[in-house]
Parts: structure tokens; C-alpha cells; sequence
């Protein structure tokens, strides 16, 4: 749940905003936030899982 609120609060809301006041703004440049929040969400699970394998591997040495 984390997670998705930082996809759309770090992410995809500041993206979108940044995109719509450019001159020359399209929906396709709008739309580009989506994906990026979502390869952002990635991101941010691979790094949660690999922190916590190594925690896992550290506690049963």
C-alpha cells in the first residue's frame, strides 16, 4: 500500500503537472507518467526485497 502512495505522490501526480504546464503539452506526454510511476514502484520492490534477503541472510548467520 506504501508503496502505490509513493508511485503516485513522488511520481506520477509531480510527472503529469510537470508535463501538462510545458508548452506544446499532449496526452501522450501526460500519459508517460503512468509507466514511469510503475517503473519507479519496481524499482522500489526490487529494492525492498534485496535489503531484506540480505537482513534474512545476516540473522541466521
Amino acid at each position: 500500500m506504501l508503496q502505490g502512495l509513493a508511485q503516485t505522490f513522488i511520481v506520477r501526480l509531480p510527472m503529469s503537472y510537470i508535463m501538462s504546464i510545458r508548452s506544446g503539452a499532449s496526452l501522450t506526454m501526460i500519459g508517460l507518467a503512468a509507466p514511469c510511476a510503475t517503473v519507479f514502484g519496481i524499482v522500489l520492490n526490487l529494492t525492498y526485497f534485496i535489503i531484506l534477503n540480505r537482513r534474512r541472510a545476516q540473522d541466521t548467520v
